[in-house]
C-alpha cells in the first residue's frame, strides 16, 4: 500500500488536511512524460500550425484537460518538449552540467575534443530540428514563444563560446563565436540532411572540419 504524506493545515483554514501520495506524483509523472512524446512526435511531424491539444490528447490517450492540467498551455507544451529535447531528458540537469558536456574538456588532443563536440551538436541537431521549426512558426503568433526563441539561441551562443574554451583552452575569438553559432546551428543541419540528403555521419565530419578550420584560423 502506498504511504501517504499529510501536511497540517494552515492556520485560518477549515481544519482539512492535505495530502500528497508517491503513487499519485509517480502516475502524475508518467501522464505528463506520456503527453510530452505524443507532443514532440506530433509538433515534429505536423508543425505548430497542424498540431492541437486535442490532437496531442487523443494521441496520448488522455483527455484535454489533462493536457491543459500538465502544461497549461499548447505554447508551453512546446517550449517544454523543445528543452528536453535538447538535453534528451526530463532530468532537472543543465546541459553544462552534463557527462557529455563536460567530457569534451578531457579529451585528449585538441583533435579528441573537436570531434565530441561535434558529436554531441549532431547529437543535439538530430532531436531537436524539426521542432525547432515549429517554434519558430508558433513565434510568429505567440509572444511567449517569440521570446523562448531568443533566450534559448542566447544560452546557445554561450554554449558554442563556453565549448571553444574547453577546446582550446582559452577564451575564443568574438568573431570565431559569431561562425561556430552559425556553423552549429539546427537550420544548417536541416538544409544539409534534409534538403540535401547527407547522412548524420556526412554532417558530423563536416562540422568537425568546420570547427577544426575557425578554431584553428589566426585571430
Amino acid at each position: 500500500m502506498a504511504r501517504v504524506e499529510s501536511d497540517s493545515a494552515a492556520p485560518g483554514d477549515s481544519g482539512t488536511r492535505r495530502y500528497r501520495s508517491p503513487l499519485r506524483r509517480m502516475q502524475a509523472a508518467q501522464t505528463r512524460a506520456v503527453v510530452l512524446e505524443a507532443a514532440t512526435r506530433l509538433f515534429a511531424e505536423r508543425g505548430w500550425g497542424g498540431t492541437g491539444m486535442r490532437d496531442i490528447a487523443r494521441a496520448a490517450a488522455v483527455s484535454v484537460e489533462t493536457v491543459y492540467t500538465a502544461f497549461g498551455s499548447k505554447a508551453h507544451l512546446l517550449k517544454t518538449a523543445l528543452e528536453v529535447a535538447i538535453v534528451g531528458d526530463d532530468a532537472q540537469v543543465p546541459l553544462a552540467d552534463r557527462p557529455v558536456y563536460t567530457a569534451i574538456g578531457t579529451g585528449r588532443t585538441t583533435g579528441d575534443r573537436i570531434e565530441m563536440g561535434a558529436r554531441m551538436i549532431a547529437t543535439i541537431n538530430e532531436r531537436i530540428y524539426r521542432l525547432a521549426v515549429a517554434i519558430r512558426q508558433g513565434a510568429t503568433v505567440d509572444a511567449m514563444l517569440a521570446a523562448a526563441i531568443a533566450d534559448l539561441e542566447g544560452q546557445r551562443r554561450r554554449s558554442v563560446a563556453d565549448v571553444a574554451q574547453l577546446i582550446t583552452s582559452r577564451p575564443p575569438d568574438p568573431g570565431q563565436v559569431d561562425e561556430l553559432w552559425v556553423q552549429t546551428g539546427d537550420q544548417v543541419y536541416a538544409l544539409l540532411v534534409d534538403e540535401c540528403g547527407w547522412s548524420r555521419v556526412r554532417y558530423e565530419s563536416w562540422l568537425i572540419d568546420r570547427i577544426e578550420e575557425i578554431l584553428d584560423r589566426p585571430v
